[in-house]
């Protein structure tokens, strides 16, 4: 009876040891997921989007149907008016070179330019970054000041083998979710994340 009771209870501790493990394994992921860099969206890119003009101070003013390069470009609707500007985004505290691009027919303020950004590990790293964001009264139906950016990591660079493209959606205050692998796509102007699970 004693040796029957002590297997049993053997049994049921190893079981009960399996399935928190398998728990443990099925939860979904919290926080970034792996390699995905992050930026931080500062409140001038809601300003932007109530207004999304070039300011007094801004040049190279013209018509572009592109913005961004290499793993972070992306082709406009149609001819769309292209800006620069000096603007701190990710209110760091000092003003960054941004390309401006607005695509009135999609209603998206898109912006580019070279800048740090924080790998998935906390380390810190830079290259090229891509923003969308909605604007008032935009086909989509999103809240004015959403939006996405996606970076572009060559192989290595925070940790990620093969590089790729890498981005975060965000909401009106800039908190970001979710973020993964990310993809541009040129006919919708929007930006795909897959989620890792």
């Amino acid at each position: 009876m004693k040796k029957s009771y002590v297997t049993a209870s053997l049994v049921c501790l190893i079981i009960g040891v399996c399935i928190g493990a398998a728990q443990t394994q099925n939860q979904a992921p919290t926080g970034n997921p792996a390699n995905s860099p992050t930026v931080n969206v500062g409140p001038a890119v809601a300003a932007k989007a109530a207004n999304p003009t070039p300011s007094a101070n801004a040049k190279n003013q013209s018509q572009q149907r592109s913005i961004g390069q290499g793993l972070t470009k992306m082709k406009a609707s149609e001819p769309s008016a292209y800006w620069t500007d000096l603007v701190d985004v990710d209110d760091d505290g000092q003003v960054e070179d941004n390309q401006f691009l607005m695509d009135a027919k999609r209603g998206i303020l898109y912006t580019y330019r070279w800048d740090n950004f924080q790998c998935a590990n906390g380390k810190a790293s830079n290259g090229d970054v891509l923003m969308g964001i909605y604007t008032q009264g935009n086909p989509a139906g999103k809240p004015a000041g959403t939006g996405w950016f996606v970076v572009g990591l060559a192989p290595g660079q925070c940790g990620e083998k093969k590089g790729g493209t890498y981005g975060c959606k965000f909401d009106a205050k800039g908190n970001l979710n979710p973020c993964g692998p990310a993809k541009i796509h040129d006919d919708s102007g929007d930006l795909e994340i897959t989620v890792k699970k």
